[in-house]
């Protein structure tokens, strides 16, 4: 048996459901990043990564990114190796960019090569960009 009848069937009573008023579903809390990431890593598979990641309330009061020779981005995390931003516009994976982090007014210039960049939202249109810094850098501590 090749399974098509089952699937006919299946699609058969979801159609049949389409014409149906939904019932209010109850609002869902948007899931963690974290829990996102453990829902989509494969069962069984180690964390790769090489830096814990930070949320940017952690380390200043302040957190910019900026693109060098682009617009501003939103720090969503940081860590050793790299930060992950939202952006206005969708970045080419493997450029390599100079980033400008700001630490509650303190500068670094650090290249990094984007290793994905992917819509997150649609009204405004907004891509989680992830950058990956050449070299390691130390974080600021709080103060």
């Amino acid at each position: 048996m090749d399974g098509s009848n089952d699937l006919d069937a299946l699609f058969a009573e979801l159609e049949a459901g389409f014409g149906q008023p939904e019932a209010a579903a109850p609002a869902l809390a948007e899931p963690s990043e974290e829990l996102v990431d453990e829902l989509i890593a494969p069962q069984g598979s180690p964390d790769q990564r090489e830096a814990r990641r930070l949320a940017p309330e952690d380390l200043a009061h302040e957190v910019r990114v900026t693109v060098r020779g682009a617009a501003e981005a939103k720090a969503i995390n940081v860590s050793e190796t790299g930060v992950l931003a939202e952006t206005t516009s969708r970045l080419r994976p493997g450029t390599v960019v100079e980033l400008i982090l700001t630490f509650d007014g303190v500068r670094r210039m650090l290249r990094a090569t984007i290793v994905r960049s992917m819509v997150h939202s649609l009204n405004p249109t907004t891509f989680r960009t992830a950058f990956k810094f050449e070299e390691r850098t130390t974080l600021p501590e709080r103060r």
